[in-house]
């Protein structure tokens, strides 16, 4: 996808051509597809969870009082913010608009209340404001941010309140009914503060805000998308 293709009509002087992968098309419709069906599987994955485990906490079984060992799991969902934007030619391109976000932590508890592990996540916003200047639209595009880093979690016991932090690599994608294409690969980081209630001996519910930021190269320019996300998210998580 040229990057020109972006830009809204009667704006596209002064911004240089570049591209966001143009040689790696991928069919809309599939996309949508995997991703309608990774959402689907998370949201059914908390509200199965929540069945379980509300019973458990109307009964009052015990909590644990830290979290001391073996496998974690954490499970994150949910909406927020995020915008992205190139700076070429003395332009400057800006996508942006409502975002859904997903985090999954896999790893271990490598000492009390601390944990390591891997991390996938990303953004998806549906047909982003596209501007330039002081002209606007919208592109008919799936805009997604996606990664894979490694990460540290740590809880404040006995109040369960956490923060967790994950550097990685990502890279930008957008499928649509014109632009198609992705960007290099380039460092995003995850930086999130959460609250969990203890619902069984091994499961936490929960929610946390998190701030992300990105900085992916173009292709074939020298030039980076960067950006910021804030995102509200539901946890669920397994120690």
């Amino acid at each position: 996808m040229q990057v020109r293709d972006l830009v809204p009509d009667g704006s596209r002087d002064g911004l240089s051509r570049g591209s966001l992968g143009g040689n790696h098309r991928r069919h809309h419709g599939i996309n949508n597809i995997q991703k309608e069906v990774a959402m689907k599987i998370v949201h059914w994955t908390l509200s199965v969870l929540l069945a379980l485990c509300v019973p458990q906490m109307a009964f009052g079984e015990d909590r644990p009082e830290d979290h001391e060992g073996g496998f974690f799991l954490r499970l994150s969902t949910g909406g927020g913010y995020a915008s992205t934007s190139l700076t070429n030619g003395g332009s400057k391109l800006k996508l942006s608009g409502g975002a859904g976000d997903l985090n999954i932590a896999i790893g271990g508890i490598v000492s009390p209340n601390l944990a390591l592990h891997g991390t996938l996540f990303g953004w998806t916003i549906t047909d982003p404001k596209v501007s330039l200047g002081n002209a606007s639209g919208t592109a008919n595009a799936d805009l997604t941010l996606s990664g894979f880093g490694g990460g540290l979690t740590y809880y404040f016991m006995p109040v369960n309140i956490y923060i967790s932090g994950t550097i990685g690599l990502g890279r930008l994608r957008i499928n649509g009914a014109g632009p198609v294409g992705q960007s290099n690969l380039g460092p995003m980081f995850d930086v999130t503060a959460g609250k969990e209630w203890w619902v069984g001996e091994s499961w936490g519910l929960g929610v946390a805000l998190a701030l992300g930021l990105h900085s992916v190269p173009e292709k074939n320019i020298s030039e980076s998308w960067s950006g910021a996300s804030v995102t509200v998210r539901f946890t669920a998580t397994m120690n």
